[in-house]
């Protein structure tokens, strides 16, 4: 699994392209990345685009573990919101049981989305 991390002009906007077959390891790969970036600050915009990625071996337990570590660094993350872009309706599924199992213990807002446009226009909202 691979990402990359995208930073707007004036850095509340932060975007992070992934692609390839998605796994643990990978996912907190991306999560450090982003909370260590030098430009991070709590309560930014986060676009995951996750369009080139493929969830097929993440299995219940892995879902359960990357909410976790999610859960451990809500404070780095802070108030702000996180949006999701899947291709797949496999991986829409997977992502939206994550979010479920996620949102109620984080004060950043969590949404899935199939469309680019649709995610753009709810994070800037």
């Amino acid at each position: 699994m691979k990402h990359t991390i995208k930073v707007s002009e004036n850095g509340t906007f932060f975007t992070i392209v992934t692609e390839g077959d998605g796994d643990f390891d990978g996912i907190i790969s991306f999560l450090k990345d982003l909370v260590s970036h030098p430009q991070w600050k709590p309560g930014n915009k986060i676009l995951l685009d996750h369009r080139a990625l493929k969830l097929d071996n993440i299995k219940t337990s892995g879902v359960v573990a990357v909410s976790e570590y999610f859960k451990s660094i809500s404070a780095e993350l802070g108030k702000g919101k996180i949006a999701l872009i899947m291709r797949r309706d496999v991986d829409f599924g997977i992502a939206r049981a994550w979010e479920m199992i996620t949102e109620y213990y984080v004060d950043i807002n969590i949404y899935v989305f199939h469309e680019f446009d649709e995610a753009i226009a709810w994070l800037e909202y």
